[in-house]
C-alpha cells in the first residue's frame, strides 16, 4: 500500500525528472510497438520516442499480458498500420499514445513503455519469444497440492508492410499437471495446445477495433477448436481510454473412444478503463467474465461461470517497467441440470505485480508474480483455504 500511494502522490517525478531518452514514450507497448503510425504523422522536425503484450494485450495482452498475456501477459493494444514513406515522429508526452488492451488473454497483463523499433519499408515486423508460466495450489495439508507448468515453446505475432492492417501469429504451448509441490511433484497429464490467429484492424479517430479468427487444437482432449473475437482501443480524451476484448470459442466432440463429452461453447469479456495521471503512471480497472458449457451425453451439462474486478497501476522507471494490482473474483461449476450439485465454488482475492526489462537490445525480459487466496468448496476440491503463487517469465524479441 505504501508503494501504490507513493506512486500516486507523488506523479511530479514522472514529469520533473532527467531528461529522457530519444527512443522512449510513455505509452503501452503493443504488440509490434508503432501504434502511433495510426495516428496523422508530426512534423519532422519533433524527435520520436517509440512503444500484449499484452497483449491476453496485449498483449497481452497479447498477448500478454500478460504480462496479454497471454497476454497474453493474456496479451495489447493497439496494432496500427506502419507508415511507408514518411519520417514516423511523435512526442514523448503525447496525450494519445494510451493504451491497455490485451489481445491474449494468456499474455503478460502489463508491459508499458518501449524498447525500441525497427520499421523499414516493406518488411515483416513483429514480436516472437518464449515463457515459462508455474500455476501452483497449496495447501496446509501438503497431500492436497497440486499445479501446473506451462512452457510456451514459442509465440509470435507478425505483420507485414504491404498487406496493411492484417496482423497473424501462431501460439505453441505444453502443459504438464502436476500432483504435490512443483519442487517435488508427480506428473498425471500433459497437454499440447496450437493455435493460429489472424486478425484485421479497422482504424477510427479514436482508435483501433479489429476482429480477430483462431483456429488450434489441445492433445488433452483430443478436440478441434475455433474462436472469434472482436477488440477496442479507444482514447476518450487525453487522459481517459478504454479497451477490451470478448470472444466466443466452439470446441466440438472429441474423437476419444467412449468420449461422452459431446462438445463445449465459451464465452469470455474482460473490458478495461484507463486513466493516465501523468505519461508515466496512469490507473486501470478491468472487470473480467467467462461462462463454459460442456454438454455431456448423460449425468446433466457442466456450467463454469467466473468473474472478476482487477484494480492497479502502471509506472514507467525508465527503462524498468512495472505495475501493480490487486482484485477479487469467483469461479463455479455446477451441474447445468441440478442447481445443488456444485463440483467447485473458490472466491480469490489476489495481489500481483510485473517487472520488465531490456536486457540487450530488441530483446525485454519480463516477468509477473501474483498470490491469490482461495476458500474453495465442492464435490471436486477439498472444502477450506489454499493459497495461489503464480509466476511468469519470459523473454520477447521485437524487430
Amino acid at each position: 500500500m505504501a508503494l501504490l500511494l507513493s506512486c500516486v502522490i507523488c506523479p511530479a517525478f514522472a514529469e520533473k525528472g532527467t531528461a529522457l531518452s530519444e527512443n522512449y514514450t510513455g505509452n503501452y507497448q503493443s504488440y509490434f510497438h508503432d501504434e502511433d503510425d495510426a495516428q496523422q504523422p508530426r512534423p519532422s522536425s519533433i524527435k520520436r520516442g517509440s512503444p500484449r503484450s499484452a497483449e491476453r494485450v496485449p498483449s497481452s495482452s497479447a498477448a500478454n499480458s500478460p504480462v496479454s498475456s497471454q497476454t497474453s501477459p493474456s496479451s495489447s493494444a493497439a496494432i496500427g498500420q506502419a507508415s511507408t514513406a514518411q519520417e514516423q515522429s511523435v512526442t514523448a508526452d503525447d496525450p494519445d499514445d494510451v493504451s491497455l488492451l490485451r489481445l491474449r488473454q494468456e499474455a503478460p497483463p502489463v508491459h508499458w513503455d518501449s524498447i525500441g523499433r525497427n520499421m523499414e519499408a516493406g518488411g515483416l515486423h513483429g514480436n516472437i519469444g518464449s515463457q515459462i508460466e508455474i500455476d501452483d495450489v497449496r495447501w496446509k495439508n501438503k497431500n492436497n497440492n497440486s499445479g501446473k507448468f506451462k512452457l510456451a515453446t514459442i509465440q509470435a505475432f507478425l505483420r507485414h508492410d504491404e498487406l496493411p492492417n492484417w496482423y497473424f501469429g501462431f501460439w505453441n504451448a505444453r502443459e504438464d499437471s502436476y500432483k504435490g509441490q512443483f519442487s517435488n511433484q508427480d506428473y498425471k497429464g500433459t497437454n499440447t495446445i496450437n493455435e493460429l490467429f489472424v486478425g484485421h484492424i479497422f482504424e477510427t479517430w479514436r482508435g483501433n477495433i479489429g476482429t480477430e479468427v483462431m483456429v488450434g487444437s489441445e492433445t488433452a482432449t483430443k478436440r478441434w477448436k475455433s474462436r472469434f473475437k472482436i477488440w477496442q482501443d479507444l482514447r476518450l480524451s487525453s487522459k481517459w481510454s478504454i479497451a477490451g476484448y470478448t470472444y466466443g470459442e466452439y470446441q466440438p466432440q472429441g474423437n476419444q473412444p467412449g468420449n461422452g463429452d459431446l462438445e463445449q461453447v465459451i464465452f469470455e469479456t474482460e473490458p478495461a478503463i484507463q486513466y493516465r495521471v501523468n505519461p508515466d503512471l496512469g490507473l486501470y480497472l478491468r472487470p473480467y467474465y467467462y461462462y463454459n458449457r460442456q454438454v455431456r451425453e448423460s449425468w446433466g451439462d457442466i456450467v463454469e461461470q467466473e468473474w472478476k474486478v482487477t484494480a492497479g497501476l502502471w509506472r514507467n522507471w525508465f527503462p524498468l517497467l512495472t505495475s501493480m494490482y490487486i482484485g477479487i473474483g469467483q469461479d463455479k461449476i455446477e451441474n447445468a441440470s441440478n442447481a445443488n450439485e456444485v463440483f467447485y465454488d473458490g472466491r480469490y482475492k489476489f495481489i500481483g505485480g510485473t517487472l520488465s526489462y531490456p536486457v540487450f537490445g530488441e530483446v525485454r525480459l519480463y516477468g509477473e508474480f501474483k498470490a491469490s487466496f482461495t476458500k474453495e468448496s465442492g464435490l471436486w476440491t477439498v472444502t477450506g483455504h489454499s493459497w495461489n503463487p503464480f509466476t511468469v517469465v519470459g523473454v520477447t524479441y521485437n524487430f
